[in-house]
């Protein structure tokens, strides 16, 4: 077994929640977070003062995956995420011993 974490935009949310229930995954956990990485993020201007913001909004989307499932999974979410623009998002995959 597999635990498989996704972090991506959160404006693909409502396809990825489709695409898992297509690919047979029933069971995940969707989280908001916010991080920072290759995007510069962006500036704003709040009461004559200019700030930037660096953290970004994202979610996380994290599913336990049988072996077998993992790799046909993870090419759905390349395929259903990727824009070709730096923020797409991340995939992490680890092994999961035992869980109760």
């Amino acid at each position: 077994m597999k635990l498989v974490s996704a972090i991506v935009r959160p404006g693909t949310l409502q396809d990825f929640q489709v695409m898992l229930l297509d690919q047979g995954v029933g069971m995940f956990t969707v989280v908001n977070v916010m991080g920072c990485g290759s995007q510069s993020g962006y500036t704003e201007s709040y009461r004559n003062t200019t700030v930037e913001v660096n953290l970004l909004k994202k979610m996380k989307i994290d599913m336990e995956v049988p072996d077998e499932k993992v790799s046909p999974l993870i090419d759905r979410i390349i395929s259903l995420c990727r824009s070709g623009k730096i923020g797409d998002g991340k995939i992490f995959v680890t092994d999961i011993p035992e869980f109760y």
